[in-house]
């Protein structure tokens, strides 16, 4: 008897999104919560779920579920894509015939999608729709061994031309394939297209943001992320990269910030092969902290009111036809 399992990435940054896209919510549901459930309906027994940035939110999340396995990547913030697919490989070799994976912002993916994937005979094969490959992809477990042996610093294209195995394209008609939350603006697309074609109430939701001021801006929730970035990432060149921004721009922030408060954030080394490196001083640290705690605090009491007022308030849905889950 054949053994399907999952392979769902949840290591990134989200760092362009400002939230962590595994958790956004979808519904009633969460995004990675939607995508096991679609997966387990599709036949999947058992989900590998690789964490990385805010792994102790996912760990909070499934503690006492047995039917998913966090695989931690404790490098995520300096290594590519394909070693976070790695470790969730290895904690799959051996127990399943053939395997779904997909990163764990693309959720919305229909059940029937899935089951043609997997129905198909090749050993890798992916979703084709409008013209565009998505996700979730389907790998045959015979590849586990040979994908296990490149470099991490390959990425899945190269590996597999390496191999010699040509991707198969399924062709779906299932737009959710390409549409995941790397931006707000696709975060409320996705949510539109999940009403539509679930049936699901449209609803209002809440965006929250935390700006603290002495006699002018100290932080908000760019310099938040950004710091975050940099103690996660240990400099400001690659936290840079991870929020799209640059060097100059993050620069005047810090350095306004330092100016107001009188003391410094940052503490950068400059020059050597990689670059300079940065960590937070600190006080530094003890600032991001207590903000970062206070944003937590905040956000539960803020939906907690929101819930009160908004929860039975809902906007005519608009049907979607064409989509059946």
């Amino acid at each position: 008897m054949s053994t399907t399992g999952a392979l769902i990435l949840a290591a990134g940054l989200s760092s362009r999104m400002g939230r962590f896209k595994p958790l956004l919510p979808l519904g009633e549901s969460t995004f990675i919560d939607h995508l096991i459930h679609t997966m387990h309906d599709a036949g999947v027994k058992l989900v590998v779920v690789v964490t990385g940035w805010h792994a102790y939110e996912l760990e909070e999340h499934f503690a006492g579920r047995d039917d998913v396995i966090l695989v931690h990547n404790p490098d995520f913030a300096h290594t590519h894509m394909f070693y976070s697919i790695q470790l969730g490989l290895a904690a799959l070799q051996g127990k399943c015939d053939k395997l779904l994976f997909s990163p764990a912002d693309v959720p919305l993916a229909s059940c029937r999608t899935m089951e043609r994937l997997l129905a198909c005979k090749a050993p890798f094969a992916c979703p084709l729709s409008g013209g565009k490959t998505g996700h979730p992809a389907m790998l045959d477990a015979q590849l586990i061994a040979p994908l296990l042996a490149m470099p991490s610093g390959e990425n899945m294209r190269s590996a597999l031309t390496q191999l010699q195995v040509r991707p198969v394209h399924v062709v779906v008609d299932d737009p959710a394939v390409c549409m995941d939350a790397d931006t707000p603006e696709s975060y409320g697309e996705l949510l539109g297209y999940y009403s539509r074609a679930y049936g699901a109430p449209r609803t209002l939701r809440l965006d929250l943001t935390l700006t603290v001021l002495a006699e002018s801006l100290v932080f908000d929730e760019t310099t938040i992320r950004f710091l975050e970035l940099v103690e996660a990432c240990g400099s400001m060149q690659n936290a840079c990269r991870g929020m799209h921004i640059s060097y100059s721009t993050a620069w005047r922030r810090i350095v306004a910030a330092e100016e107001v408060l009188g003391f410094a954030l940052l503490e950068r080394e400059s020059g050597g092969a990689q670059g300079g490196r940065s960590r937070l001083t600190p006080q530094g640290h003890d600032l991001l902290t207590r903000c970062k705690a206070m944003q937590r605090e905040l956000l539960a009491s803020a939906n907690e009111i929101f819930q009160r007022y908004f929860a039975d308030y809902s906007l005519p849905n608009i049907a979607d036809k064409r989509h059946r889950v």
